[in-house]
């Protein structure tokens, strides 16, 4: 019995004439594991939500035709029915967890299914053995990592035991070793329980060799459905895509050119000086004496396993966390002495998360917010909001609802927002995320370029060793809270050890 039928299969959301998904047509045997795959905004993540019935019974919109799991309709059956068939996992597992103790959180579906006090802890054993969590069941989810806190989220479906599992980038938030762990697990359910799995990416190449179905979609449709013997045999329409293939794709060696850095001649843009934070009740310090110096034109990525402090390090230079001791000089100036609201001319942030920076109603009102704060003329405010758009791929996006985009579309409404203030120090936190290969080079070279043309700073945090190769003048790599390296990307990515270390090699 084929467990997922797909017939012509339409939706478009409220906010839209235009549909995100139109006439989609496709089969999914059992055990099957189907990597999907497309340029940002495509429909990748609606087609999750409508196979598992989010689309309708969550969301409302125009849907026609159909999707059946086992026959059934899933538009017509309950979603709690279809959850104990066909689970999913979101992308930032932050989003799928809330109760405080891993137990709790692995038990509350099956409560909610009135299962019986024993089973649910037979099930919570064997689904924290499957993710390899064994003895996790006490632990506290805000002091996980976070591949262990995607490990968690898998545990809490593998308890449901569904016969369909659906991952949205499940890897995106993730350091490469973390990567593995989970793509292994994943393989696993799928090999040795039986799991059907589609799982959504843009980084094709990690994901292709544990698939046996390739989908590539773009603007709401299907342009490829072939099993992945054919898939890869002609590469041309991902490429025209800007979506990655596997192995032949961005050559370490091909790099964005770097002019010399500008520095000033009496002080560093930069400087941190034996900083270290400690989080409210937490016995160890997230970031541990840390001292560098950063000069104008700088580009510096930041680089560490899940939970090693990257984040952290970026708030206490945006001044979004204050060290518990050390200090922060920017410009010559401790910001320790300055309100939050000082720093917006100096230092912009993006979150790895960017819906926790976009509040307005338009694309358009989300760039023009912060320089209309800064109280900018109205002739320079248009010139600015306009040259952004344009420089960031938005301007078709301009009278758009920033929470109707795609996730790597809204990460780039964050960026623009944040770079129409033109600040001194740019703070990126994985840019990585829901980005394909093609917008990615678009936006980081548009940025870098800007960057060096002011003679200003960015700084981002990422575990994507071949974005930092082609971008980086230097790396930062943390490990648990410690700088451990200060220097070039080569002599990083040469260091075996190093590598190992920072979860950064595997």
């Amino acid at each position: 019995m084929v467990p997922i039928q797909i017939e012509n299969l339409s939706y478009t959301y409220p906010s839209r004439e235009i549909p995100t998904l139109h006439g989609i047509n496709a089969e999914v045997s059992p055990s099957d594991f189907v990597l999907l795959t497309g340029p940002t905004g495509c429909g990748k993540t609606t087609l999750l939500r409508a196979m598992n019935g989010l689309i309708p019974h969550a969301s409302s919109g125009t849907l026609t035709g159909s999707v059946r799991i086992n026959d059934e309709n899933v538009a017509f059956q309950p979603l709690a029915v279809t959850c104990q068939q066909v689970a999913l996992l979101f992308q930032n597992p932050d989003d799928q967890l809330f109760c405080t103790l891993v137990e709790d959180e692995i038990a509350f579906g099956l409560e909610n299914l009135c299962f019986p006090p024993e089973k649910i802890k037979e099930r919570i054993t064997l689904a924290l053995e499957q993710v390899g969590l064994t003895g996790f069941e006490d632990r506290r989810i805000a002091e996980l990592s976070g591949g262990e806190k995607q490990r968690v989220a898998l545990a809490s479906i593998c308890a449901m035991q569904p016969k369909v599992l659906l991952l949205d980038e499940p890897t995106s938030h993730l350091d490469p070793r973390a990567t593995w762990d989970i793509l292994n697990i994943v393989k696993q359910l799928n090999t040795e329980i039986g799991i059907t799995v589609v799982l959504t990416t843009h980084r094709v190449k990690e994901v292709a060799p544990l698939c046996n179905l390739v989908w590539l979609m773009n603007d709401g449709e299907f342009c490829l459905n072939l099993p992945k013997t054919e898939a890869f045999q002609d590469t041309s329409i991902f490429r025209n895509l800007g979506v990655e293939v596997p192995d032949t794709d961005s050559p370490p060696s091909s790099v964005h050119p770097k002019p010399s850095i500008n520095t000033t001649p009496h002080h560093p843009l930069l400087s941190v000086k034996d900083i270290s934070f400690c989080y409210p009740n937490s016995d160890e310090n997230a970031v541990k004496t840390i001292s560098c110096e950063v000069s104008r034109g700088e580009i510096i990525a930041i680089m560490g396993a899940n939970g090693s402090g990257k984040t952290t390090l970026l708030h206490l230079i945006g001044g979004l966390l204050q060290p518990s001791s050390g200090q922060i000089i920017i410009d010559g100036k401790t910001s320790k002495r300055k309100k939050l609201h000082q720093l917006a001319g100096k230092v912009g942030i993006v979150f790895q998360n960017p819906d926790l920076l976009l509040q307005a109603e338009t694309v358009k009102s989300e760039v023009e917010f912060g320089p209309k704060n800064l109280k900018l003329k109205p002739d320079i405010l248009q010139t600015v909001v306009v040259d952004t758009l344009a420089q960031f791929r938005l301007t078709n996006f301009a009278e758009e609802a920033p929470y109707s985009l795609s996730r790597g579309q809204r990460q780039r409404v964050a960026v623009a927002a944040t770079f129409s203030l033109h600040p001194d120090i740019f703070l990126l936190d994985e840019p990585t995320t829901g980005q394909d290969a093609q917008h990615l080079q678009l936006m980081m070279d548009e940025l870098c370029d800007q960057i060096r043309q002011e003679n200003k700073t960015l700084i981002f945090a990422t575990h994507n060793t071949e974005l930092t190769l082609k971008y980086a003048d230097r790396v930062f790599v943390l490990s648990e809270g410690e700088l451990i390296f200060d220097g070039t990307p080569y002599a990083a990515f040469s260091n075996k050890e190093l590598l190992e270390n920072a979860s950064l090699a595997f």
